[in-house]
């Protein structure tokens, strides 16, 4: 289509066959399109027709079709595309200026007449702004607000704690009510329970470790209430071909996930396991600890560092010697740093051990000679054992004694022994008048009430800062709790809590619940099952 009026030139000198014109296409713009231009030519003052010349010539810029960025001044004539309230060739602008900005509803921050920020204001957002199903659980912060209640409690449980995520914390009505509940946590047809150490995490819900005797596996068993009432989590940890854990024991680690030593009969090693949840239901972390030529790991206790780190008391049953593993780790991967702690020439030392941390980060051990028939005791000098320990005899009486120690630190700083005088079959204390042990030690015979009772101990130290010990009478076959009325457990009160028809109160483990009442696992030994009691008061009287 023609853009301007065809220009019109006469006399246009040609010199060997060329020729130039200038052409102007007048004001009229043309946008993308391609155009061309049409020559005509006749010769000088002919009135003839004229003749096109071919090809047409495409119209092109210099040097080639280019679009401006920028131009000095459009009339609006020349532009296309302009949009609604702008063609009539004035902007939208009222001539005014902005001289504030208000606040809306549910704003904070106005009026602002010069520079500022408007945000929302407290209370500004309402069900009104918000989308159904836009905030959940994770859009709030639980510790302001609570989450919705869900779950229920069993039969005989009441409801002790609302957690901030929604969920409840079920206890046994009889423990409230201060009357000792006996609860059996694993009874399949398999024969469990043996060698029980049981521990309580900050969440306040005991954890077992034990060995299931007919696969010679290791499991854990977490409670689902602090009575261990209501269905508990029982998981297999370590079930090789190889007869494990026939001695073992666990701890809560700084993290709160449980950490277990315990022994491959097989291979006579030491080992660990590292759970990897409160539960242990998840599958551990499993590593072996010692594995030399001699038979390790018979008779083994664990304890936290105040580093954070597991250190393991064991009995190194060729050598007849006790030995010492400090972890690299909390999971206790990696290589650990193991001691041999005491080796007499001619002597068995190290069964019966047990290990606790005291503030001052060094652990200390209880453990049998079973050369002499005699309770030792070992302070180490450091937190991995491995300079000279502090070692003493603790109790050399002509009686035999020693067996089934357990260990404990107070309030200050001072070790206490509880532990088995199988002369007399009876249960004995001993307690530390130094942290070293030297010096005056308070020897007490605790229970000796019938024929055969002290066997299988475990002693923490209660909420009131005075020993409380579980053990077995064997002559009833029952367990029996002996509460210390003082430090050195002079003053003391032992009754039998637990004396079913069944025989129970063997392999016996104590600790102390987030109530400050006692919990103890034990074996029923009619039943091969595993057992917990927990105390209605400080003495499970």
């Amino acid at each position: 289509m023609p853009i301007a009026c065809a220009p019109d030139f006469a006399e246009v000198p040609v010199e060997d066959g060329l020729f130039t014109l200038a052409l102007d296409f007048g004001a009229a713009p043309f946008v993308g399109q391609q155009r061309f231009v049409e020559l005509r030519v006749r010769p000088g003052a002919s009135a003839g027709g004229y003749t096109i010349l071919a090809p047409r010539q495409l119209v092109r810029a210099t040097p080639e079709a280019l679009r401006a960025s920028a131009a000095a001044a459009a009339p609006w004539s020349g532009l296309t595309g302009v949009p609604p309230g702008f063609a009539d060739g004035i902007d939208n602008n009222s001539g005014g200026t902005v001289t504030s900005i208000a606040a809306g509803t549910g704003l904070s921050g106005g009026t602002i007449t010069g520079s500022g920020s408007l945000s929302i204001a407290n209370g500004g957002v309402g069900s009104a702004q918000l989308a159904p199903g836009a905030v959940g659980l994770t859009q709030i912060d639980t510790t302001q607000v609570q989450a919705r209640i869900g779950g229920s409690c069993g039969i005989g449980e009441y409801v002790r704690t609302i957690n901030p995520d929604g969920s409840m914390l079920c206890d046994s009505l009889l423990a409230y009510l201060g009357i000792n509940v006996h609860t059996p946590v694993d009874d399949p047809v398999n024969l469990v329970g043996r060698s029980g150490s049981i521990a309580v995490g900050i969440d306040g819900l005991p954890v077992i470790a034990y060995q299931d005797q007919s696969d010679s596996a290791l499991k854990v068993a977490k409670c689902s209430s602090p009575a261990c009432t209501g269905v508990a989590t029982i998981t297999t940890v370590d079930d090789p071909d190889n007869f494990v854990a026939f001695a073992l024991a666990i701890a809560i680690g700084a993290d709160q996930l449980p950490v277990i030593s315990y022994n491959d009969g097989t291979a006579h090693t030491l080992k660990v396991a590292k759970c990897v949840d409160p539960a242990c239901a998840g599958a551990a972390i499993i590593t072996t600890v010692d594995d030399p030529p001699n038979n390790v790991g018979q008779g083994n206790d664990i304890a936290i560092g105040t580093d954070g780190l597991p250190v393991i008391s064991y009995y190194d049953a060729t050598a007849g010697a006790l030995k010492v593993a400090k972890c690299s780790n909390p999971a206790c991967t990696g290589a650990a740093t193991i001691t041999t702690l005491d080796d007499p020439i001619n002597g068995v030392v190290g069964d019966f051990n047990a290990i606790a941390v005291g503030s001052d980060n060094l652990p200390v051990i209880s453990y049998y000679d079973g050369g002499a028939g005699d309770l030792k005791f070992a302070k180490c000098a450091n937190a991995a054992c491995t300079s000279t320990a502090n070692i003493r005899t603790v109790d050399n009486s002509s009686n035999t004694v020693g067996l089934f120690s357990s260990i404990a630190v107070d309030g200050d700083n001072l070790p206490i022994i509880s532990y088995y005088d199988i002369t007399i079959r009876a249960l004995k204390t001993v307690r530390c008048a130094t942290p070293l042990c030297d010096g005056q030690r308070n020897i007490v015979t605790v229970d000796h009430s019938t024929a055969d009772v002290g066997d299988y101990t475990s002693i923490a130290i209660g909420s009131d800062g005075f020993p409380v010990i579980s053990y077995r009478n064997g002559s009833a076959g029952a367990l029996s709790v002996a509460k210390c009325g003082n430090p050195t457990c002079s003053i003391r009160t032992p009754v039998i809590v637990d004396d079913p028809p069944n025989s129970v109160g063997v392999d016996t483990s104590i600790a102390i619940g987030a109530d400050g009442l006692p919990v103890i696992s034990h074996r029923d030994t009619t039943n091969e099952a595993l057992r917990v009691t927990k105390c209605g008061n400080l003495g499970c009287q």
